[in-house]
């Protein structure tokens, strides 16, 4: 399967591409900076750009399969690029006809799914700005017309893949989820169609 990956450098979309080369897949990368990829594989074709530069999105998505969109967020400031950067992949795979969206976003869009601590505390006075740009990103894909799958990760953690994780359409059942694990659902559901239009969370 030929897939779009945006967020290729962070550490989840990292580890998605990985995988994906591991299944057979080949690989587009979406990144302002190539050289974080570093990598060096005959499945992998690399775009560089921004993602509010429509016309390098589009080319990005061009003759896909599918995207997944593993985007993140460092800065804590108020910001659109979540939400923007996703109306610009949106808009392109409508273009394109490509039908399959894979995005991860996090425990605590829906308001009452990250437990106390993350939910009450850590999202209200350290990510009060990057929620509202993740929320205004889900409500753009669930009002587009793609296939698409939003995944509500728990905390990530750098832990190993272990390939045993639980799903489940309330909150995520304990507070933290190996990276490896989110990538490898992510992958099972270019092709997995139960959660189509949903937005299952994942834990350990």
């Amino acid at each position: 399967m030929k897939i779009a990956i945006f967020g290729a450098t962070g550490r989840t979309g990292l580890l998605t591409m990985y995988q994906a080369l591991d299944k057979g897949h080949t690989v587009t990368a979406f990144a302002r900076n190539p050289e974080k990829l570093a990598i060096s594989h005959k499945n992998i074709r690399v775009v560089q750009g921004d993602l509010l530069d429509y016309k390098k999105v589009k080319a990005a998505i061009e003759g896909q399969d599918a995207v997944i969109c593993a985007l993140g967020v460092e800065s804590r400031k108020p910001t659109t690029v979540l939400s923007e950067g996703t109306k610009n992949i949106l808009l392109a795979m409508e273009e394109c006809r490509v039908n399959r969206f894979i995005c991860m976003s996090s425990a605590g869009i829906l308001g009452n799914d990250a437990g106390f601590l993350f939910g009450k505390i850590i999202i209200p006075l350290v990510l009060k700005e990057v929620f509202k740009d993740k929320i205004r990103q889900m409500k753009i894909i669930q009002d587009s017309s793609p296939d698409w799958v939003i995944i509500r990760p728990s905390g990530l953690t750098d832990s190993p893949k272990t390939g045993k994780y639980k799903i489940t359409l309330d909150a995520p059942l304990s507070r933290s989820v190996p990276r490896a694990d989110v990538a490898d659902f992510m992958l099972k559901l270019l092709t997995d169609k139960q959660y189509d239009r949903q937005m299952p969370a994942i834990s350990s």
